[in-house]
């Protein structure tokens, strides 16, 4: 979401600082040769270290640097994580696209470290070497049989829907079932749960996959069972994502399994006190539950 992409933004300042008092000693001792730095990762985190060492070392020294990639294109999870209905969250690859516009800065794709070239090669060569890139593996549950067919990380998933290279042949079959499950209680989660919910013409305005695109066509999804390890308190989506799920899809009807899962106990008051953002979701959340089953209701 945009929220994680200014979060991620500013935790990497302090880093940044850090760095760029090396590279401005690098800079100091050279024999008239700009200091140089590696970015590995070509997603937000790698344009934002640039950016900030771009902008700190801007009339103080010459910098240069290099982004590496391991996919051909560009941007990360902006370009792989950002669902296909949020391109307002996409906007930010202008601001990426016009860094790789800077002469100082040169980008090279399909470029594996590790393989293509190792780490201490590219230490040899820079001044500096950061590793901006993100995880390339998922974590199991420990749960039986969790690799069964047609049961996916949400990694691999919102790859496979936003056309990652290495995700365009996963084998998604939503054409035999009315029931999805996604366990976690985050704004991915919602985004996936949006995604399977929402309808065919609404998805065909976005720049979802074409292969997506396809088999979410084909899906007899009917509902989708989003599952929490802990309660609605704990729960780590925004008010902005509950708020779209809740409104923007006209198929949604909200209804919980049982409801003491909508139960606020004292402890759970305590840690809400200190969390305005939380307490909306939760005030949002129940408000949206009742009306569900008001309507449920009248309809009996």
């Amino acid at each position: 979401s945009a929220e994680m992409l200014s979060q991620l933004r500013i935790s990497g300042r302090g880093r940044c600082r850090r760095l760029w008092r090396a590279l401005s000693t690098a800079a100091s001792t050279s024999t008239g040769h700009p200091a140089s730095i590696c970015v590995v990762g070509a997603g937000p985190a790698g344009f934002y270290t640039a950016e900030s060492l771009l902008r700190m070392a801007q009339g103080r020294f010459t910098l240069k640097v290099s982004i590496v990639e391991r996919l051909v294109v560009p941007f990360g999870l902006v370009r792989f994580g950002v669902a296909p209905d949020h391109p307002e969250v996409k906007y930010v690859e202008k601001f990426f696209q016009s860094l790789l516009e800077n002469p100082s800065v040169e980008f090279f794709g399909n470029v594996t470290v590790g393989v293509d070239v190792t780490v201490p090669e590219l230490m040899e060569m820079y001044d500096a070497v950061v590793l901006a890139c993100g995880a390339e593996s998922d974590r199991d549950l420990g749960l039986p049989s969790e690799h069964l067919q047609n049961i996916f990380s949400a990694r691999d998933f919102v790859g496979w829907y936003n056309a990652h290279p290495d995700l365009t042949n996963l084998s998604v079959d939503l054409s035999k079932t009315t029931d999805a499950v996604v366990i976690g209680n985050g704004n991915v989660a919602l985004d996936i749960a949006r995604i399977l919910m929402r309808n065919y013409e609404e998805l065909a305005k976005t720049d979802i996959s074409n292969h997506a695109l396809s088999t979410l066509k084909r899906s007899k999804i009917k509902r989708v069972h989003v599952v929490g390890r802990r309660g609605l308190a704990q729960a780590a989506w925004t008010a902005k994502e509950v708020r779209e799920i809740l409104h923007s899809v006209s198929s949604v009807s909200p209804t919980v399994a049982d409801e003491s899962d909508l139960t606020v106990s004292s402890v759970d008051e305590l840690e809400l006190q200190s969390n305005r953002s939380r307490r909306r979701c939760v005030h949002i959340m129940k408000d949206a539950f009742s009306k569900g089953r008001a309507s449920e209701e009248l309809a009996g």
